[in-house]
């Protein structure tokens, strides 16, 4: 389970092998302060990634329409089952389609 820990920056640097451990394997986050206040945090590079492919995705206009059309279709029951999508397929592959 994710825990998020803060502490201060004197502390990281004599545990950061320790941190870094937990970070990659636990996925544990660590807010490290300095003076008193929240300066940075420790995350991993996966973690990481996967925020800014989100906030890349949110900030995209055209792929939020598409998503809430996806979620409006959804609430509206306009879907298809697994055994359609791969009919559809079969018929695009035999040049049906």
């Amino acid at each position: 389970m994710t825990s998020v820990e803060t502490i201060p920056i004197t502390e990281a640097k004599a545990r950061i092998a320790e941190l870094a451990e937990r970070v990659a394997s636990q996925h544990d986050h660590f807010t490290i302060t300095r003076n008193g206040r929240a300066d940075v945090m420790l995350i991993s590079v996966a973690e990481y990634e996967s925020m800014r492919e989100t906030l890349d995705l949110l900030s995209d206009d055209e792929a939020l329409a598409d998503l809430r059309q996806s979620r409006d279709d959804f609430a509206a029951g306009d879907t298809f089952t697994l055994g359609d999508v791969a009919a559809e397929l079969k018929q695009r592959r035999a040049g049906g389609g």
